[in-house]
């Protein structure tokens, strides 16, 4: 398999040596982005818009994908490969042969893949995601709360792109792995120990999310909620791999301990109904309001008090940054990107993820309004160190600083 990868992929370093004058001479830089999908949806989706956006102007983008959003399209130069978009196995396998091959026709400057997508040789490969960190974190390949079908189609997914960071993140492959958190980089440097890794980390728009007393104020009147009720809110999809259940179950138990925790307000997509069951079994089903899918996410952020994410794994949460941003106390799991964003003392409650320490964190938080509000303070001040700018500007000099190296990667 190797010796078959290496010769479909193989391209002589003239090409490439030729593409790189051309980029020279037009006095910039130009760069193919390779995705699945680049779409503003959250994650790695906003990380590339943001990219796409602020850089545009000094670089010139190709993107080679399945989807691009239509407002990013008149930005770059879309290279559009038509794939079977389910189920995602299929999408993965097919996808990682076809843009494979398609890379060989395309002649760029620099080649920048998120994530392990492709068997060619690449200058930047995004690390959003690090499956073999995830797998030795959590010791299982999908969450064991999914229904069946679920964890088949998740475990064959996660296999495939254990197979692939295997091939791809050697340095013979990628040049340069950019991890987007502190915790990322070290699962790279443990699992693949001769890579060349640097940081990129995501970022948030601190203007959109930020404390706001008059969305406050109207969010909570729309919704019958009065200003002394306390208010959890719970951000993102995939709701087994996020632990919706265990903020459910800690809301009951919370309230089983006397304190006084309102309200739990879920945003994002999931199964309504399973959830909504447990909920009711937990005998809080009045106190849990799903809001599905929300453009307007940063009034739900302003109008709540505290933000639970009992996730399972992450590689720099976009929902706690924008949570911090937004100035809320947050109870999480010890995940990657809270080594950052608790450089500010007592920025974050970080807990073990179950139900009891959760209720404990909630207990405690709604017993100590002083603590609560420092919290609330720090949250604000370690999510303003983390803003788009900077993050596109990280990735911008990895650009530079393959351009500048004399060895060059071929396709």
């Amino acid at each position: 398999m190797t010796d078959l990868l290496d010769a479909m992929m193989h391209l002589g370093p003239r090409r490439q040596e030729m593409t790189n004058a051309e980029a020279r001479n037009s006095g910039r830089r130009s760069v193919v982005l390779v995705g699945h999908e680049v779409r503003d949806h959250g994650g790695m989706d906003r990380a590339v818009t943001e990219l796409l956006i602020r850089a545009g102007g000094e670089i010139d983008f190709h993107v080679l994908s399945v989807e691009l959003a239509e407002s990013l399209r008149p930005l770059v130069r879309w290279h559009r490969l038509r794939v079977p978009r389910r189920p995602f196995p299929l999408l993965y396998v097919v996808f990682y042969i076809l843009a494979g091959l398609r890379l060989r026709r395309l002649r760029i400057g620099l080649i920048h893949t998120l994530g392990a997508i492709v068997p060619n040789r690449v200058d930047v490969a995004s690390v959003h995601a690090c499956h073999s960190g995830f797998v030795r974190a959590t010791r299982r390949l999908a969450p064991s709360g999914a229904p069946l079908l679920r964890r088949m189609n998740t475990s064959v997914s996660r296999v495939l792109s254990l197979a692939a960071e295997r091939w791809s993140y050697r340095p013979e492959r990628a040049r340069i792995l950019a991890a987007v958190s502190a915790g990322i980089g070290k699962e790279l440097n443990r699992d693949y120990p001769r890579a060349r890794i640097t940081l990129t980390p995501n970022g948030v728009d601190t203007e959109r999310f930020r404390p706001n007393v008059d969305a406050r104020v109207a969010v909570r009147s729309a919704h019958g909620v009065v200003e002394d009720e306390r208010v959890a809110l719970f951000v993102g999809g995939n709701w087994d791999h996020k632990g919706l259940s265990i903020a459910i179950a800690a809301i009951a138990e919370a309230r089983a301990m006397d304190a006084s925790i309102d309200r739990l307000w879920v945003v994002g997509s999931g199964d309504f109904e399973r959830f909504w069951q447990i909920a009711r079994e937990s005998a809080v089903d009045e106190r849990v309001t799903f809001f599905g899918a929300r453009e307007d996410v940063e009034r739900l952020y302003q109008a709540a008090d505290f933000f639970v994410l009992p996730s399972l794994y992450e590689a720099f949460s976009l929902v706690l940054l924008e949570a911090a941003a937004s100035g809320l106390a947050i109870i999480t799991t010890p995940v990657n990107g809270t080594e950052e964003l608790n450089s500010v003392e007592q920025s974050l409650l970080i807990v073990d993820r179950t139900p009891t320490a959760f209720a404990r964190a909630l207990v405690r938080l709604c017993e100590n309004d002083e603590l609560a509000d420092e919290m609330r303070r720090a949250a604000r001040e370690s999510a303003l160190r983390y803003t788009w700018e900077r993050s596109v500007r990280e990735v911008v000099r990895v650009y530079e600083e393959l351009a500048a190296d004399p060895a060059v990667a071929g396709v």
